[in-house]
């Protein structure tokens, strides 16, 4: 089981490519893949330096399909080099619900029951935005190793 904490964060500026899809693992991968190789085919086309966070992030739940932004950390002085397709945001600072899920991210959603048991175990109220920044590797990292910090701004 995940350990959760109620943390302080700071905001990540990043880049992305918005995708929705349905909540089939196998179609949620497919499109992040996609949007993270468009995103890191844009930053190397453009001489933008990623500082090392491939990320998700989740501003709305509906439970038939999944709109996401995915992409990649950059330095704030960045913004000024986005170009469609690919848009600049910040993730949010402030109080937010946290937990490493180590594991599948197919998973994941079974570490987000848990948060949502934990918050209302303990009053706390969730908001949005949520995202997950992925530690390693999944291209060779095994997938029983795989690590994703998770962030759900508290409401």
């Amino acid at each position: 089981m995940p350990d959760f904490k109620v943390v302080t964060t700071q905001e990540i500026p990043y880049f992305y490519i918005q995708e929705t899809c349905s909540m089939d693992p196998k179609d949620i991968g497919a499109a992040m893949g996609r949007a993270f190789q468009t995103v890191w085919e844009f930053l190397q086309s453009n001489g933008v330096a990623t500082t090392g966070k491939a990320l998700a992030v989740y501003h709305t739940y509906d439970p038939e399909q999944m709109t996401f932004q995915a992409g990649f950390s950059v330095a704030p002085d960045a913004a000024a080099k986005a170009a469609d397709p690919v848009k600049f945001d910040k993730t949010p600072a402030g109080e937010v619900l946290y937990f490493q899920h180590k594991g599948a991210y197919s998973k994941l959603r079974n570490s987000y029951g848990l948060m949502m048991a934990y918050a209302e175990q303990n009053g706390l109220k969730i908001g949005a935005p949520a995202w997950e920044v992925y530690v390693n590797d999944p291209a060779t990292t095994p997938e029983d190793e795989l690590l994703t910090d998770v962030f759900v701004m508290l409401g």
